[in-house]
């Protein structure tokens, strides 16, 4: 009798697991996250080793240039205020290296698929991004997140951790 308890008990816990499923995984405690995506010039060996040189220097210049910025809204506007420096950041990196190619920066809104940041995974849908094409473009890329940063604005959700309180 306990037994046959215990399995209705738990039966009652995994169909409610299942229907509240969408309530688990990745919440925003703000917005959708921002992401960077720079897009190698092509799959050659020199152009991919660029590709992240110019992704570190931006992502450093956005550190410190986004410190101050707050809230979702003001941080795209600030994003989209300094496209033009993000553009000569990256082609002064393709130029130090020799290549003979240019850089193009937008924001745009994009459909893209899942990604794991390390702590934090993103999963598949539209979100906003810079996008930084290197040369054609046409070479593998590297994603990043501009916003959050290490976590910040972001937190994981259960909703069975919840219900027995655990948060």
């Amino acid at each position: 009798m306990k037994v046959k308890k215990l399995c209705v008990i738990i039966a009652v816990v995994l169909f409610f697991a299942q229907i509240f499923c969408a309530g688990c995984g990745y919440t925003k405690t703000e917005d959708k996250p921002l992401r960077l995506h720079v897009r190698a010039d092509s799959n050659m060996p020199q152009a991919q080793a660029v590709k992240r040189e110019v992704a570190a220097a931006i992502d450093g210049y956005l550190a410190a240039e986004l410190k101050r910025v707050r809230g979702y809204e003001q941080l795209l506007d600030a994003v989209n205020a300094r496209l033009g420096a993000i553009k000569e950041i990256a082609a002064a990196v393709l130029r130090s290296r020799g290549f003979g190619y240019g850089a193009s920066a937008i924001l745009v809104r994009e459909r893209f698929a899942e990604r794991d940041y390390g702590d934090t995974v993103v999963p598949a849908g539209e979100y906003d991004a810079l996008i930084v094409r290197l040369g054609s473009g046409g070479g593998d890329n590297w994603w990043g997140m501009i916003y959050p940063r290490d976590g910040e604005g972001v937190r994981y959700k259960s909703f069975i951790a919840e219900l027995f309180g655990y948060k």
